[in-house]
């Protein structure tokens, strides 16, 4: 009876496959609780700059006139925000275009460091974004001032000179003229900026497993999926790795901290919408940043007319790889597809999406061979 009870309780020796190997696919470091309370705080981050541009651009236009039409016959009592001299008019607007470079100018140069390999021209080309808007920023509030000073008039008549708006105003008189509202431009125009640059956050976290992957790719015998790294030389992917690790704690910084810019302009437009100069001054402003937006994002740097290329793009794709280069940017501004059906954490992704594979018909992507090439 024992005997038979022992046989049951028998189990033949299973034969191990040495030549199998499990688990030799790297797996991401764990990480801490800074860095998850960081993360929370940029995907809050994100809904607040990741709008379509398009939809954000009409509801400028709409607010702008229909609330303007509204703030010229509603009642609407005084605020802290009617005065011009309240501290965020004050230190923030009145300064507003140089907020926006210092934040603006840090995260493209810090991105474009990283997915630009450290190529001193190309970072220059991205940074020309920002001196072109600057030149129109600075063109087109000088041309505001030049049309307000020439086509005036004082509310008592004065000797006319190239000073008559200023003698006007110091002997305490009002200089009648058709003002436009270069705080609404400024605003309309300094948030649209801020919402085309920080797209070179998707899909940002995705380099960290892109990396992993090569490394392993490129160090094992075994033949992987292909990541947008496997175009770059050792010394590129070095320099990738090294600048991704230590650029991406302040980008993050960075790119909260145009969050707030952004959040901040809304609120003092609808101080201006409600508050300052006419309907036509605000809505004619209005339109001219909207077609500035227009004109440089989806019309010259699109085209790239002056070499110029848009947000993300450098030595390696890291948004959506798998995706169409002219397809790209035609795209929602979020950059977000629906379709893809990958597991994911505050919005980005758990793990990177397979490269040159789509995902919707499963078809291999054209940018990359279907086998992987001969390992280094």
């Amino acid at each position: 009876m024992v005997k038979s009870i022992s046989a049951l309780n028998f189990r033949p020796p299973v034969e191990s496959k040495t030549g199998e190997r499990k688990g030799t696919k790297p797996l991401p470091e764990p990480t801490s609780i800074q860095q998850v309370l960081l993360l929370m705080v940029v995907h809050l981050c994100r809904k607040i700059l990741f709008i379509d541009p398009n939809i954000k651009v009409g509801i400028y236009i709409m607010l702008v006139f229909f609330g303007s039409i509204l703030g010229d016959v509603l009642p609407i009592p005084n605020s802290y925000f009617s005065r011009k001299d309240n501290i965020f008019n004050v230190y923030f607007v009145k300064l507003s275009w140089g907020w926006t470079m210092i934040f603006v100018g840090s995260f493209v140069y810090l991105t474009s460091s990283v997915y630009s390999c450290g190529d001193k021209t190309k970072i220059r080309k991205h940074m020309l974004r920002l001196l072109f808007a600057t030149f129109m920023w600075f063109f087109w509030t000088k041309l505001f001032v030049t049309i307000e000073e020439s086509y005036g008039y004082c509310s008592k008549p004065i000797v006319r000179s190239s000073n008559s708006r200023k003698q006007c105003l110091s002997k305490g008189l009002s200089w009648n003229s058709f003002s436009l509202s270069g705080h609404t431009f400024i605003l309309i125009y300094c948030a649209l900026i801020i919402m085309e640059e920080a797209k070179a956050l998707v899909s940002w976290e995705a380099i960290k497993d892109h990396l992993r992957n090569e490394d392993h790719n490129r160090s094992s015998e075994e033949s992987g999926s292909a990541t947008p790294l496997d175009c770059l030389s050792a010394e590129q992917l070095l320099f990738v790795r090294d600048k991704y690790e230590k650029f991406t704690p302040f980008i993050r910084l960075s790119f909260i901290a145009m969050a707030v810019l952004a959040l901040l302009w809304d609120i003092m437009l609808m101080a201006t919408i409600i508050y300052f100069h006419s309907t036509p001054e605000k809505f004619v402003a209005s339109v001219i940043a909207v077609l500035l937006w227009f004109f440089s994002y989806r019309f010259l740097f699109s085209r790239r007319l002056l070499g110029i290329p848009l947000p993300g793009e450098g030595s390696f794709r890291y948004m959506n790889p798998a995706q169409p280069l002219q397809m790209l940017y035609a795209r929602r501004a979020s950059l977000i597809t629906k379709t893809e059906k990958t597991s994911s954490f505050m919005g980005m992704p758990l793990s990177p999406p397979k490269v040159g594979v789509d995902v919707s018909s499963g078809k291999s992507a054209s940018f990359l061979e279907t086998s992987r090439p001969a390992p280094r």
